[in-house]
């Protein structure tokens, strides 16, 4: 399938990230929430993360590293290839976890994540935002008590772009200011030999 990508200007990143931090204010002040951890998936849910943390005074960072990885012997997986769990002891019972990603397709990467949150804390509170999701992927309604996005898109839908308007979804994979078209093209970040050195 040929992926038809759309620029994210700068103005409409930072209206969607003040989206997701009106929402989640609310929601942290009506619940009286403390966000202990702000939990980026790296590398695209770091720069919205760095944003959000600083909007609403979240200090502790523990990003968390999944990648799609081609194989030279042909195998491609969805791997965890930075856990920050393995280097730090938290000691609260019932530590709060915000999830962070930019570009949620599947779901795999953000569901490694939480996962390996709740292996090592099983009693966390995990919050999720992403700047914009696939129209029709899974949630995690069965693990993260809040979950928001900015803005849907098309995707693997493959929907016209009148459906996507009835819809009210973008039709267009986003591409982000800090992306490059030609990387997202061609995908050199996902060979193993980029990854594995």
């Amino acid at each position: 399938m040929q992926r038809n990508y759309k620029r994210l200007e700068d103005a409409d990143f930072l209206r969607y990230i003040d989206k997701l931090c009106k929402n989640l204010k609310s929601y942290i002040k009506d619940n009286k929430v403390k966000i202990d951890y702000i939990c980026p998936v790296l590398r695209s849910g770091a720069v919205p993360a760095v944003y959000i943390s600083n909007k609403l005074n979240i200090v502790k960072f523990l990003p968390i590293q999944v990648k799609h990885i081609s194989y030279k012997n042909g195998d491609n997986k969805i791997e965890m290839i930075f856990n920050p769990f393995n280097s730090i002891e938290i000691n609260k019972k019932e530590p709060v976890f915000l999830v962070v990603e930019a570009m949620h397709s599947t779901g795999t990467s953000v569901e490694l994540c939480m996962n390996e949150i709740k292996a090592h804390y099983p009693k966390a509170r995990i919050l999720y935002v992403c700047l914009t999701k696939e129209y029709g992927s899974r949630d995690f309604a069965n693990i993260a008590e809040y979950e928001d996005v900015a803005y849907y898109y098309n995707g693997n839908n493959e929907f016209s772009k009148e459906k996507c308007d009835e819809l009210n979804i973008e039709y267009f994979y986003p591409l982000f200011p800090w992306e490059d078209l030609q990387n997202e093209l061609e995908h050199p970040d996902d060979l193993e030999q980029n990854i594995f050195f």
